[in-house]
C-alpha cells in the first residue's frame, strides 16, 4: 500500500467514525502556549482539551500532526530514525473510551489495512500504586479476537503516558506487529517475552488521571483517547521494506541521489540518509517560516542545512549550477508531502549552503598547506592539535579533514584529536569551577526531592519551572533546585550549560555551574 492510499484509507475511516479533522499546526512551536522550540511527538495545542477544555470542533477529532525530533539525531542514518516525521493521531475528548477505541483500532488495521490478526500482539497497562490493573483493556482485547497469550501486561515504565510531570496522564495499550524471521510467530510469542521479535505501530492512551505539582493523581472531570501512530512506520509495514528509507516516501529521493553522485545507495546508505532526511527536515522548518540562524530553532535548521550539505559534498562536489539543478529535483522527489513554498525554500537552502562553502573553501586551503608540509617532509600523519585548530577555530568538519586527508594517502592522528578537544573541554570546566575550589557533599541537602527532569533538548526558555529549594551554604555557595531545567550538567565528558534564570521574585541570577547529584540538578549563582 503507498503512502498516498494510506492518508486517504485513514481519513475515509476516521470520517465514517463521526470524527472531524484537525487541522495541523505548525512545526515551529506556538511561543504563547509552550517554550519548546518544535512540536515533537505530542500535539501540544491540545493538551488543554484533555484536562477538561471543550474544543470547537467537538469531542471526537483526527489527523496527521508533523513533527520535528532532534534528542536522536546522531542516530539518523539507521533503518528507523528521522528528524522530521509523521504522526497519525486520533482523540476522543470525554466522548468513547477503552473499548470503543480498541475495537476502532482493530477494525481500521485488520479491515482497512489488510493486516492479518495472527501477526499482531498488544501491551496493557499492569497496575501501579495509581491506578489498578487495566482489567477494561484486556477483555476488550480478547473479545476482537486476539488470542489471551498475545496480550501481555507490562509495567508503569511501559504502559504509561504523560506528556510531561504535570499533565493529564494515564495508562495505555499499544498494538504491536510481528517482524520476526518466520513468517507468523510461536504460539508462546508475545511482546512480554519476546520483544524483539515484535515491533510497536500503534499506542492507544486513556488519560482518565491528573498529576499535579506534588505528584499527587486525581481524576480528571471526564475520560479521554488520545492515539498515535507513525505515518513513516506505517508505511514501513504496510510496503514490506527493511527500512523506512525504503518506502515510497524517500525512494524518489535516493533516486535522485545515485542519479546526481553517480553512487549506489546500497553502498553508501548512512550518508544518504543524513543527506535525504535532513534535505526533507530543512525544507518543511524552512515552508514553516523559519531561517537559519546562531541560536534555538534557527540554530537547528542551519545545523540540518550544513550536515546535509557536507555529507554530500563527501559523496560529490557540485558546482553552484549543478547543486540549483539538484534542489529543484528534490521538490519533485518529495512531491506529495506538502504544497512547498519553492521559491523561498530554494533561496534559503542556497544561501546557507554558500556561507558554509565559504567555511569549507577556507578549511580546505588551511588543510591543504598543513598536509603539503607534512609531505614535503616525508611524514603520513596530520597532527590531533592540527585537526582539532581545524574543527575548533575553523569550523571545518572532521569528516570532510578525514576524505580529503586520505585521498592524499595522509592519515590522522585522531587520538591526538580526541585528547586535544578533552583538554578544551577541561580548561572550559576548570573556569566554571574556579569559585568552587573545597569540595562538598551535595547530597545532605537534597533530602526528599525528586529527580530533575531534564527537557533542554527541546526547550531553552523554561519559563514553566518551579523552584523546589534555595540553598545558601555556610561557604557562601549558592545553588537552586527545580522540578525541571533546560541547563545541562557538566557529565559524560561534556562541559555544563550556563545562562541565567529570572525567579519570581523579579531577582535575576547568573548561572556558572550545573551539578547532577543523586538525579537531582543543582545550579549554582555567581
Amino acid at each position: 500500500m503507498d503512502s498516498q492510499t494510506l492518508r486517504k484509507k485513514r481519513s475515509g475511516f476516521w470520517t465514517s467514525k463521526q470524527h472531524v479533522h484537525l487541522p495541523e499546526v505548525s512545526l515551529i512551536a506556538d511561543k504563547s502556549s509552550s517554550t519548546a522550540l518544535f512540536n515533537v511527538a505530542w500535539m501540544q495545542p491540545l493538551i488543554p482539551y484533555l484536562a477538561g477544555k471543550k474544543h470547537a470542533l467537538g469531542p471526537r477529532l483526527f489527523n496527521i500532526q508533523k513533527c520535528i525530533r532532534t534528542v536522536d539525531i546522531d542516530e539518523v542514518g539507521n533503518d528507523s530514525h528521522l528528524t522530521f516525521f509523521e504522526m497519525m493521531w486520533n482523540w476522543s475528548l470525554g466522548d468513547y473510551f477503552k473499548e470503543e477505541a480498541i475495537q476502532r483500532s482493530y477494525e481500521f488495521l485488520v479491515h482497512e489495512l489488510g493486516f492479518d490478526p495472527r501477526k499482531l500482539a498488544v501491551t496493557v497497562f499492569e497496575w501501579n500504586e495509581d491506578a489498578p490493573r487495566d482489567e477494561v483493556s484486556f477483555e476488550a482485547w480478547k473479545r476482537t479476537g486476539i488470542p489471551e497469550e498475545k496480550i501481555s501486561f507490562l509495567n508503569a515504565k511501559n504502559n504509561w503516558r504523560s506528556p510531561g510531570p504535570v499533565w493529564p496522564c494515564g495508562p495505555d495499550t499499544e498494538i504491536f506487529y510481528r517482524v520476526g524471521e518466520s513468517e507468523f510467530p510461536p504460539v508462546a510469542s508475545n511482546v512480554k517475552d519476546d520483544e524483539e521479535n515484535w515491533l510497536e505501530i500503534w499506542n492507544n492512551v486513556f488519560m482518565e488521571f491528573y498529576r499535579d505539582e506534588t505528584w499527587k493523581i486525581s481524576k480528571l472531570p471526564h475520560t479521554n483517547v488520545d492515539t498515535g501512530m507513525g505515518f513513516e512506520r506505517m508505511c514501513k509495514v504496510l510496503q514490506n521494506k527493511d527500512s523506512i528509507y525504503e518506502t515510497d516516501l524517500f525512494a524518489p529521493f535516493l533516486e535522485l541521489l545515485e542519479k546526481t553522485t553517480g553512487l549506489k545507495y546500497i553502498e553508501h546508505k548512512r550518508k544518504f540518509r543524513i543527506i535525504t532526511d535532513h534535505i526533507r527536515t530543512a525544507f518543511m522548518l524552512i515552508n514553516d517560516g523559519l531561517t537559519p540562524s546562531n541560536v534555538a530553532a534557527g540554530y537547528v535548521l542551519r545545523m540540518i542545512i550544513r550536515r546535509s550539505y557536507y555529507n554530500l559534498f563527501l559523496l560529490k562536489k557540485l558546482s553552484s549550477e549543478e547543486l540549483a539543478h539538484f534542489i529543484d529535483q528534490a521538490f519533485i522527489a518529495f512531491k506529495g508531502l506538502r504544497e512547498f513554498n519553492e521559491p523561498v525554500i530554494k533561496k534559503v537552502w542556497l544561501n546557507e549552503i554558500s556561507q558554509f562553502e565559504k567555511t569549507i573553501h577556507n578549511g580546505e586551503k588551511i588543510l591543504n598547506d598543513f598536509l603539503e608540509e607534512i609531505l614535503s617532509q616525508g611524514k603520513k600523519v596530520l597532527a590531533g592539535d592540527k585537526i582539532f585548530m581545524l574543527y575548533d577555530t575553523y569550523g571545518f568538519p572532521l569528516e570532510i579533514t578525514k576524505e580529503i586527508a586520505t585521498e592524499r594517502g595522509v592519515e590522522l592522528d585522531l587520538p591526538g584529536y580526541e585528547k586535544a578537544l578533552e583538554i578544551a573541554k577541561e580548561k572550559s570546566r576548570q573556569g566554571s569551577k574556579a569559585m568552587f575550589q573545597k569540595t562538598a557533599d551535595w547530597s545532605k541537602y537534597l533530602e526528599g526531592l525528586s529527580e530533575t527532569e531534564f527537557v533542554g533538548y527541546d526547550d531553552l526558555k523554561n519559563s514553566g519551572a518551579k523552584l523546589l529549594k534555595d540553598v545558601q551554604t555556610e561557604d557562601g555557595i549558592r545553588f537552586l533546585i527545580f522540578d525541571k531545567t533546560p541547563f545541562y550538567p557538566e557529565m559524560g565528558g561534556q562541559v555544563c550549560d550556563t545562562g541565567v534564570i529570572k525567579l519570581e521574585s523579579g531577582e535575576i541570577v547568573q548561572i556558572v555551574n550545573v551539578q547532577k547529584v543523586a538525579g537531582v540538578i543543582l545550579h549554582f549563582v555567581r
